[in-house]
């Protein structure tokens, strides 16, 4: 939700130019091609292709005039003429000659080979100073934490970070009643079921928007535990240690959460503090009442129930 209001505020913003990347496709490719589609941007585009058909001597190329210049070449001595790295940059600080700045957004980001190396071309780019490109995305804090460990991606463990915590459910109910025309005790039944989790509220209003007419409320449980245990639900558990499982399954064979019920259940409740400590870091438990731990992901302990006990 705070993604989407960055992006649409700046999207409004005179001399921005907002990009939103898909965090599976390939997205040096893309900018390149989105900032490329540009009106200001030099038609004199200069593309390159390698044809090993053609018969072209590499020291006397012959360019004719026109909106796109392109280059053949068949020498297997040099064929390094064109870099992803050096186009990107050139066109991010044409655009920025214009007078522009540049907004890259993606969202739900993962650790793909592709995105290695967008983000590396990027934190080269922005030791520039004078480069006005900024990033904003969002993703699971393991996923963030997969790109902090990377060697070459320093710039992202300097990044400002902020944890997004449950979202407001007079907000979410809000949100039900505009977007989906529920009323209001629909939206806040909905509310109080993804229990301020950003991706249940995004799962649950999409099957609600896509629900048949005899479809109820109950009918869309079901697929809504099969997006979240595929989606998020499995990575999460996938992402915990041995003792972590253990000491969540015993958060959630307790009625409420309160700490010495949770350690009667423990085979060793010695390391209760430790291992509690570790999944507060992963952001899974929640602490704030004095004496219990409670996990307020909707339907986690369905889903632990059913696949991991």
């Amino acid at each position: 939700m705070e993604y989407r209001k960055i992006i649409d505020e700046f999207k409004h913003k005179d001399k921005w130019l907002v990009y939103t990347l898909s965090a599976a496709g390939n997205p040096v490719d893309t900018l390149i091609s989105l900032i490329s589609k540009e009106k200001f941007i030099d038609a004199k585009t200069h593309s390159m292709s390698i044809n090993t058909g053609a018969e072209v001597d590499a020291k006397g190329l012959v360019v004719g005039g026109g909106a796109s210049v392109s280059i053949t070449k068949s020498s297997m001595d040099n064929v390094n003429y064109y870099s992803a790295e050096a186009e990107l940059t050139s066109l991010v600080r044409e655009v920025n000659r214009e007078g522009y700045r540049i907004l890259i957004g993606i969202d739900d980001i993962s650790k793909t080979d592709d995105m290695v190396k967008f983000l590396s071309i990027y934190g080269a780019m922005i030791l520039d100073t004078d480069t006005k490109a900024y990033l904003v995305c969002t993703g699971l804090n393991k996923n963030i934490e997969d790109f902090k460990s990377e060697s070459n991606l320093t710039f992202f463990k300097r990044s400002d970070t902020a944890e997004i915590r449950e979202l407001d459910r007079f907000e979410i109910a809000d949100k039900y009643c505009e977007l989906l025309g529920v009323t209001q005790e629909a939206a806040v039944k909905m509310a109080r079921f993804v229990n301020g989790y950003a991706y249940a509220y995004q799962v649950l209003g999409t099957l609600y928007f896509n629900k048949k007419d005899n479809e109820e409320f109950e009918d869309l449980v079901p697929k809504f535990d099969k997006i979240m245990a595929q989606d998020s639900y499995d990575l999460i558990w996938s992402s915990l240690t041995g003792e972590e499982k253990a000491l969540v399954k015993c958060i959630l064979q307790t009625e409420d959460g309160k700490v010495s019920d949770v350690k009667k259940l423990m085979n060793n409740p010695s390391n209760f503090s430790t291992i509690r400590n570790r999944l507060m870091n992963k952001h899974l438990i929640n602490t704030d009442e004095r004496g219990y731990v409670t996990i307020h992901l909707p339907r986690f302990k369905e889903f632990v129930t059913m696949w991991e006990m």
